[in-house]
């Protein structure tokens, strides 16, 4: 079992690292496609980060818990499911009542949440599909993703 965990954190940290730093240069290159967007593209990708944060925390609550279905996470999108679909709010009370940066976390999303102008973002995300930089990068995310997902299935 202590190996499951330590492979799956390992993987499932990679994949959250990665997943950071693609936000990172989504936003900068975002930011470079509309800068006139700048306030807006801020505020939805730093709730991204928060999102990450969110499930990092989460999923450091159940590998600690001891939770018997880390085992059958075999990709990296049944552990995302098992953190946000099937949290429960038994789980949720429980980290909240240990935990005061979740709890800070939590604020942070529901704040930045109220925020969001999705309007305002179709013109940058669509400028951002036609970036190379980021394209390239989203391309090489989705290679590693596939690397992670055949380490967890292992």
């Amino acid at each position: 079992m202590q190996n499951d965990v330590t492979l799956v954190r390992g993987i499932y940290r990679e994949y959250l690292e990665w997943a950071k730093s693609l936000l990172v240069l989504a936003e900068t290159c975002a930011i470079k496609e509309c800068p006139d967007r700048r306030e807006v593209l801020q505020t939805v990708f730093r709730l991204q980060l928060l999102y990450n944060e969110r499930e990092s925390i989460r999923f450091e609550f159940l590998i600690g818990s001891n939770t018997p279905d880390i085992g059958t996470w075999k990709s990296l999108s049944m552990i995302n499911e098992r953190l946000l679909k099937e949290w429960s709010p038994i789980e949720e009370a429980d980290l909240k009542q240990g935990n005061s940066t979740y709890i800070n976390v939590l604020q942070g999303i529901e704040d930045l949440e109220k925020k969001v102008d999705s309007p305002a973002l179709d013109e940058p995300f669509v400028a951002l599909t036609r970036n190379t930089s980021y394209r390239d990068a989203r391309q090489s995310f989705a290679k590693r993703i596939k690397l992670l997902n055949e380490k967890l299935g292992l």
